[in-house]
Formats: C-alpha cells, structure tokens, sequence
C-alpha cells in the first residue's frame, strides 16, 4: 500500500496534525512542533480494536469523525472538518473519506480482531444525558417556585428550559453500540454512487 497522509486539527488548542498510514502503522505527529516530519506517535495495525465513526460538531456544522483505538487504550481522532480558528472550519471530506478508504482496507485482513463501531461511546451519551436530566430538574424547580409558589408569570420563561432539557435526554439516552460492516470503506467507491462518508 502507498503511503497515506492526512492533516488534521481537533479544536482551535490543537496543533495541526500530520497522520500517515502505511502497512504496519497509523501514526501521527505535530506539524508545528516536529519540522523534520518524524512521526512520535503511532498504533500498529496488528493492534488496532476499535474503530468509530460517529457525528460530532464542528462550529456550526457537524463532522464525521473517526477514532482508531489499540488495544492498550491508545487513541487517535480524525474529521471530516479541519479547525481553521476559533469558531473557523474547513471541509476536509474528500481526504478525510480517502484515508477512511485506506485504513478500512488496511485493516481488511484483521477484521475478525477489530470492533467496527457507529455513534459516540455510551459514556458521552450518559454525560449528556445526565446533562439534560440535571436542566430539567433545576428549570422545574425554579418553575415550580416562581410560578406555582410565589405565582409569578416570570416564571413561564422557564418552560423552553424544561422542554430543552427533556429533548437532550430523549436525544443522547444511551444504547448499544450499532456496527457497521467495514467493507462499506474499504471498496473504491463507484463515481455515480454516493459516498457513505
């Protein structure tokens, strides 16, 4: 397999970073602080047990984004979307959906010992759970005193509160992870089929 590059930026705090892929590994580097181009991160291949794809925002526009994890617990994320500066995104889909393509079909081989995985981790969707649960029980609170206690109408303003906060649990209740079958990535797509990605 040649040699696959793709530059990446997390969030606005993050250095850019240069990820390569190439039979054995994915690693990655710096840019700014390694200019000699050595990468001082990587997973090998053989070690890799979960990739996961979920949607994530980005600015105001959401990304897909990919996390490989080796089975030490090592982790390394990639988007769709590049972080050009604070609240600044670049669309970063046509390399991103390449180096997809090429580490779905690297790891073709070790598929049996990988852990193909759609949507963000459970912990996540608890935090936010519990985000919208917590929203909702102090919108409630606040609603029930002014209104229902002190009969106050200012106390109306509360109710978009408790429906936001109702909404965001209903939204990231936790489930089971779903999978998803890795040769979706993996084969050339057909120019007049649309991307998966």
């Amino acid at each position: 397999m040649a040699l696959t590059t793709l530059e990446d930026r997390r969030n606005a705090r993050a250095p850019l970073r240069v990820l390569t892929l190439d039979d054995t590994a994915l690693r990655w580097r710096d840019a700014s602080s390694d200019p000699d181009g050595i990468a001082d991160h990587l997973i090998a291949l053989d070690e890799v047990r979960q990739v996961r794809l979920s949607v994530e925002m980005a600015g105001q526009a959401s990304q897909v984004v990919c996390r490989v994890t080796a089975g030490n617990g090592d982790t390394v994320a990639f988007g769709s979307m590049r972080c050009a500066g604070m609240g600044q995104w670049d669309a970063n889909a046509r390399d991103f959906q390449a180096f997809l393509g090429a580490l779905h079909a690297a790891l073709e081989g070790r598929s049996d010992r990988v852990d193909y995985i759609e949507g963000s981790s459970v912990r996540f969707l608890v935090l936010m759970t519990a985000l919208g649960g917590l929203l909702t029980v102090l919108a409630g609170a606040a609603f029930a005193k002014l209104f229902l206690v002190d009969e106050n109408a200012i106390g109306l303003v509360l109710i978009p509160a408790i429906a936001l906060g109702v909404w965001m649990m209903r939204l990231f209740w936790p489930r089971a992870p779903k999978h998803y079958d890795p040769e979706t990535y993996s084969r050339p797509s057909d120019p007049e089929t649309p991307s998966p990605v």
